[in-house]
């Protein structure tokens, strides 16, 4: 793996904007360095970047749950709607 700025955890990267969305600039901002490095920069002081798995799966079911009370709450709202008197 290499030791890329891009792929560090302190690197937050610059984007430009461009005519409909954001484009990611050659650059970005290094909170240990506080100073403006290039992505494919390294130093000594880089960090792997890591993500908890198990939180983003637990947000995404808790997420979808709301949503699917909320689609129940609507198929519930058209039936008594539709239903005959």
């Amino acid at each position: 793996m290499s030791k890329n700025c891009n792929v560090c955890d302190y690197f937050t990267a610059y984007y430009t904007k461009a005519y409909i969305c954001f484009l990611r600039a050659g650059c970005g901002y290094c909170s240990q360095l506080e100073q403006t490095v290039n992505k494919t920069g390294n130093c000594e002081k880089w960090k792997y970047r890591s993500t908890n798995r198990k939180k983003k799966k637990g947000a995404i079911i808790e997420e979808l749950a709301k949503a699917l009370t909320t689609i129940n709450a609507i198929k519930l709202i058209l039936e008594e709607e539709n239903r005959p008197d």
